[in-house]
């Protein structure tokens, strides 16, 4: 048998300890993750890009109860809480009990409460107002338009013990800055409406129950879908548009976050953004530092992302 020169097999050994890590180089690389624990069934989390904090809406237990338990926390870029309390259901005045989705507009905040939209002032917290939407089964993501107003999503759905039944009323429903309520959408066929986000003309919509996405045009809701994109996994929950037209969705089938491109008229682009996120809720977006805001409803923790 003959042996190898001594010069090639040094060239063969150097190439197999060269080759894995470029292999390893050349991979995509995983987002920055770290975890703030201290929260109690956290549902949402926003960024207050005005005042540079986080807000984390906690449910404190049953995301249908009228318990009056539930608040909002103040959380620093950095990760430290400020507030755990912020806005809590226990203080004198207040009235929340199981707190979803949330967005700013006009200097208010706005926040899903099974039934009710909760207003406070986005700078201290205060009460402002509730606005009572009538017949509404389960409100649950938020969403600001340009116009100031704001679009709510009714998933349409009961939980209980044996999870989700549905209650017919699943609606996109839209609130105007002078707090007048209106159905853009309301339709029992629609697959439980969770996650929403608005831009350029578009409300995009995240669904409990189908493993898709949608873009509906916001002159005309009703009508068909401009976009449905297939992701590979549902339960789907959280939903943001970035700058860039690309979106993210969280999965509680898939313990993930999905990243989608729609890439114009070409068939969009669906990959795993980041995985082994047990329950990942109502999704923020910090634009400044191109971070994601992942809450893990059962986990008690918020998750930030750092998306290169």
């Amino acid at each position: 048998m003959k042996t190898q020169p001594k010069h090639l097999a040094a060239v063969l050994a150097c190439l197999a300890a060269v080759l894995p890590a470029c292999a390893e180089s050349e991979a995509p690389a995983a987002p920055e993750l770290r975890r703030v624990g201290g929260f109690s069934t956290p549902e949402s989390v926003l960024h207050d890009e005005e005042r540079d904090v986080y807000l984390v809406s906690n449910i404190v237990g049953s995301p249908v109860e009228k318990d009056d338990r539930a608040f909002i926390s103040r959380v620093s870029p950095d990760g430290e809480i400020l507030d755990l309390t912020w806005i809590d259901g226990a203080s004198e005045g207040v009235t929340l009990s199981a707190p979803k989705g949330m967005a700013i507009a006009g200097g208010r905040l706005y926040v899903a409460d099974i039934d009710v939209i909760r207003v406070f002032d986005a700078s201290d917290g205060a009460p402002i107002e509730d606005i009572e939407v009538a017949g509404a089964g389960l409100l649950n993501d938020v969403a600001a338009m340009p116009d100031g107003s704001i679009v709510v999503s009714d998933s349409g759905v009961a939980i209980g013990e044996g999870g989700f039944t549905s209650t017919g009323t699943d609606a996109l429903v839209a609130v105007d800055p002078g707090g007048e309520v209106s159905r853009l959408i309301a339709d029992p066929a629609l697959p439980h409406p969770n996650g929403v986000a608005c831009a350029e003309g578009e409300i995009w919509v995240a669904y409990l129950g189908a493993a898709r996405v949608d873009a509906l045009d916001v002159l005309d809701v009703s009508a068909q879908p401009r976009r449905e994109i297939t992701l590979p996994a549902g339960t789907l929950d959280g939903l943001v548009r970035l700058d860039d037209g690309r979106l993210l969705v969280s999965s509680w089938d898939a313990g993930a976050v999905f990243e989608i491109d729609p890439a114009g008229d070409a068939a969009p682009r669906v990959s795993t953004l980041a995985a082994d996120l047990p329950s990942p809720a109502d999704l923020g977006w910090d634009r400044a530092r191109n971070r994601l805001l992942v809450p893990l409803f059962n986990d008690g923790e918020i998750v930030l992302l750092d998306v290169k």
